[in-house]
């Protein structure tokens, strides 16, 4: 027997006040207090996943970023001058195609976005470290289950939450577990 809890209006507003807590944590705390924490890196929470974007993808144009991070094609097209800038990412030519411009990292680019990869496992490990290995647990599946339901429902678009990354569709993807490793890209 499949008992639910009635979703009354406490138990929503509660729900909605946890996640927006949740989302600050991640967004503030793990992403941007540590972008300005690491000194060095001089770059915004966009460009964190510009970067992150290209290390997993290959050929990638201005047009490719634009789609993979839901962004215009203007506004990639300044975020990758601005990372040019930086010495971060460069430009190279199609040897086929002349017209067609692709991106890739530099060195300093990879560098960077494994130093920030590496301290921002390092910032959720601690929090979970601090966390009941069944709330641990708990905790995943209950993320896991809210993409599930978001999916099913029609609320959340595969498109708009997939973190494009690339070909190694990761198995313990929620959206991996319910759409064919084909959405990755």
């Amino acid at each position: 027997m499949n008992l639910r809890i009635a979703l009354t209006d406490e138990l929503l507003a509660h729900a909605e006040l946890v996640a927006q807590v949740f989302l600050q944590a991640m967004y503030t705390s793990i992403g941007e207090r540590m972008l300005e924490e690491l000194a060095e890196t001089e770059i915004t929470y966009s460009q964190m996943q510009a970067l992150r974007f290209l290390r997993t993808h290959r050929r990638v144009t201005v047009g490719d970023l634009a789609d993979g991070l839901n962004i215009s094609y203007p506004s990639a097209t300044n975020m990758v001058h601005r990372l040019e800038k930086k010495g971060l990412i460069r430009r190279v030519a199609n040897p086929r195609d002349r017209r067609q411009v692709g991106l890739v990292l530099t060195d300093e680019g990879r560098r960077l976005i494994e130093q920030i990869d590496q301290e921002r496992r390092q910032r959720f490990a601690r929090v979970l470290a601090q966390m009941e290995e069944h709330d641990r647990h708990a905790f995943i599946n209950g993320l896991a289950a809210f993409i599930r339901a978001g999916l099913a429902s029609g609320t959340l678009k595969v498109d708009e939450v997939c973190l494009h990354c690339g070909t190694g569709a990761d198995p313990l993807c929620p959206l991996v577990e319910l759409h064919s490793p084909e959405i990755c890209r």
